[in-house]
Order: structure tokens, then sequence, then C-alpha cells
């Protein structure tokens, strides 16, 4: 059985020799949960626009970067007025900037790149820097991310890969957690990546606002990068868009958004696991432009790509462990291309030394149980209007800070979730109480209505 880590040592081909795969998306959407700041360019304010001759089109050209810049500030000064509100209100000081690395390990927010950021571009073995490891990688695969980091920067495959534009922005009050980098091949691709969700309740926060927002801050700023990136004339032209999770709704969100003049320079389109839309976000009719150059995928025991609406043709992927362990990309399963899809895991083969082509392994369909649970999820969203859930959401998070859960990851630690959730319940106001309390017996309940309903269509099948 193969892993994308395993894929990184054995997968000894360049692009040149073997096309850009699913894989290599994972891979690269996975890294863009390295923080950059002061090692990583960031976004480029268009610089050598000069040498175009004109002035006209040095406007046009850095107008997108100036989007950029101008929006993030807005974000930053919007979310100072928040913050200094909601502390006037409570009598506080307000807390202004960016959260900082926390003594218990916590993760944390990744701070804007400022104007001091390097410009130049630079290699995945100019991160190999030791001191910079205990807080270079967000999310909750710090281990495996120092692995990956290790293994590009000795690949073939990957060495060579430039890293440009690199942003990032986070603000506790607006609930937004974003960032993004671009990795380019050049003469060939660029690869605009999105960050996932990182540990921070802010991130996680961002996530579930998705359920009655759009667009939430995160997605707005995915247009306006992707804009922005599109106009770096450092770039080739052919532009792949991926990410994993979060950065694969963000992915979808902007390149369904983004001017159709970028929209046609986008060969390919990946969202990893990602969750989709409020229904109605998008039709048919916007997907259309990318038709044949998008692949979503998520692991047979998915609990985030299933979540609400997309319409993008879906891949499931075959994955070691159950349920949310499925989730990161690290556990999918790697087979060579001639195997075909639908191998099972345990017949997955290694990729062969010299490059022979991968891809993941994957099931005809998800199981059942995955089907059921993407059926009931979203006939319990369906119950609920865009107020209801908003509730919902600003009562779940009552009771995690009540329960004293500030970092997602001690949520998930040592299998204690359900038990964090249900005494962050009981000590949580009585109004937040009964908002979850009800919504549980509306899970509860559409679960039940789907378990039955598929029962009585299996019983009708025998007659």
């Amino acid at each position: 059985m193969s892993d994308i880590l395993t894929y990184l040592e054995t997968q000894l081909a360049t692009f040149d020799e073997e096309p850009f795969n699913a894989v290599d998306s994972a891979l690269l959407a996975q890294f863009c949960m390295a923080r950059g700041e002061g090692i990583m360019p960031r976004v480029a304010l268009g610089e050598g626009a000069g040498e175009e001759g004109s002035a006209e089109r040095t406007t046009r050209w850095r107008a997108p970067f100036a989007a950029l810049r101008r929006r993030l500030r807005e974000r930053r000064e919007s979310g100072r007025d928040e913050r200094a509100g909601k502390a006037a209100a409570a009598g506080k000081a307000a807390a202004v900037g960016a959260a900082s690395t926390t003594s218990d390990g916590a993760d944390r927010a990744e701070e804007a790149q400022g104007p001091t950021a390097p410009t130049a571009p630079v290699r995945f073995a100019d991160l190999l820097r030791a001191e910079l490891f205990p807080t270079m990688f967000s999310g909750m695969h710090a281990t495996s991310m120092t692995q990956q980091l290790f293994r590009m920067a000795a690949s073939p495959r990957f060495r060579e890969l430039l890293i440009y534009d690199h942003e990032a922005a986070f603000d506790e009050a607006l609930d937004m957690q974003f960032a993004a980098t671009t990795f380019v091949c050049p003469g060939r691709f660029a690869y605009v990546g999105y960050r996932g969700t990182d540990t921070t309740l802010t991130g996680w926060r961002e996530d579930f606002n998705m359920a009655y927002m759009v667009p939430v801050p995160a997605q707005d700023l995915a247009v306006r990068y992707l804009e922005a990136v599109a106009a770096d004339r450092r770039l080739p032209g052919r532009l792949i868009v991926g990410g994993h999770s979060k950065g694969g709704n963000l992915a979808e969100y902007a390149a369904l958004k983004v001017s159709p003049a970028v929209q046609e320079r986008i060969v390919h389109l990946y969202n990893h696991d990602g969750p989709g839309f409020m229904p109605g976000t998008f039709t048919a009719v916007d997907y259309e432009p990318l038709v044949g150059r998008m692949t979503k995928q998520v692991p047979g025991d998915s609990m985030v790509g299933i979540l609400m609406e997309s319409l993008m043709p879906t891949e499931v992927v075959q994955a070691t462990g159950r349920g949310f362990e499925q989730h990161t990309v690290y556990r999918w399963v790697v087979a060579d291309a001639e195997a075909g899809p639908g191998l099972r895991g345990d017949a997955a083969h290694v990729a062969k030394p010299g490059g022979a082509p991968a891809i993941f392994a994957t099931l005809g369909a998800l199981p059942d149980r995955t089907e059921r649970r993407a059926e009931a999820l979203a006939t319990w969203l369906a119950s609920m209007d865009g107020e209801d859930r908003e509730r919902m959401v600003e009562a779940l998070f009552s009771a995690l800070k009540a329960a004293g859960i500030t970092d997602a990851a001690q949520l998930f630690a040592g299998g204690r979730e359900w038990a964090i959730l249900r005494d962050g319940v009981m000590r949580a106001p009585m109004a937040d109480r009964t908002t979850i309390l009800n919504a549980l017996r509306g899970l509860t309940r559409a679960f039940s209505d789907v378990t039955a309903a598929r029962n009585n269509v299996r019983r009708a099948g025998k007659k």
C-alpha cells in the first residue's frame, strides 16, 4: 500500500517526463498549510511592469494587486473597529493584531506578509530551517509536513518548483482565516493553492459560517488572490487551481467567480475533500466554462467533502482509517495508473521509481453509510433557514468556549470530542443549550428518516 509520502520518495520523473496529476495536487494543497511569513515571497506589487513600455498597460497589470492589497487593508481595519467595539462594551482593552504562538503548543494565526517580506521566488530547500519548524506548520499534521518538506526538497519532481506570491490574513473579529501560495514549474504551469483550516477556533468558525453566509471573508479574498496571481507576468500562462478541505472550497469558489479571461487559463481545478456551498450559490451554468477541467475527490468515509452543494465531478478515493481520520490526504491510497480505478487498497502498488504514473486508488461509488450520512446532513440543513443555522453556529462555539476549548486540536486530542462537547453544552447559557439540543434532535430525526426511507426502497426492490 502506498501513500503520498511514499509517492514523493518513489516518483522520480520530472513534470517534463510525467504530467501533473491529482496526487501532485494533493501534495501542493497540503503544503499550503506551511506558514510563510518572512521566508516565502509576498504577492508582487507589479515589479517589472515597466518593461511593457506602456503606462496604461502597467496600470492595468498592477490593478489586481492593488485590489487585493486594498481588500486586505479594509478587512484589517474593519476587524480593528469591531474588536474595539467589543472591548468597549466589555470594558476591556482591545487586542489588536494577529495571534501569536501559544505556550501550550496550540496553533496560532499566521501574520500577514509585511512590506519587508521577500519578493524573489524560493525553492523548498530554502525552507529547510530547523529553527522555524516548531511554528512553520499549521494544522494537525506537523510531523508529516516536516517529512513532506524534506522529501519535496530532495525530489527531482518538486525540488525545482519556485514558490511565489504567498499571502495570509487572519482576524478573530471577522471570523477570517485565509492563506494561499503559488508554486511554479517554469515554462509549464503555476499551481495556485489555498490553505485549508488551521486549528484556530477562528478558522473553524469561518468554516461553519459557510452554512449560512456566502461569501465568507476567505472566499472573497480567494477570488481577489487568483485575479492578482493571474496578473503576475512572471508566471506561466497555464494555471492549476486547488486546495484541500476549506482550501478546496476556496479553490472552487475562486475558479467559478474569477473573470472569464482567467478561467480560460485554468487547465484544471482540484477540490480535495472540500465542502460545497449553500444551495443555489452556483448553478450548472457557472460550471460550464470549466467542464472537463475539474476534479473533486472525497474519501470513502468522507465527513467534509459531502457537506452542502457542489456540481464538480467527484471521485471517491480509498483511504485508511475511519470517519474524520480519512480527511487528511496523508491517509489516501496511491496506486499505479496502470492498475486502473477501483483498485482495492490492499492491492495498491507503490509508484515505480523512474516515473510510472500514479493516481489515487478509487472506489466505484460512496459506500452506503456515507451516502446516508450525506443525505441526512443535507436534509437536516435544509430544515433550518439561515437565521436558524446562524443561531446554531453561535451556540456551538459558545459551548466550545464554555468547555474551555481555545484550539481545535484540544477537541480532537484523545478521542474525547463528544465528552468535551457534552460538558460544553451543559455549561453553556440556557438559550444556547436549548438551541444545540434542538439541533441535535433535528439531526437525529434526519438520520432516522433517511435510514427508514432507504430501508423501504431496499425492501420494495426485493419484492
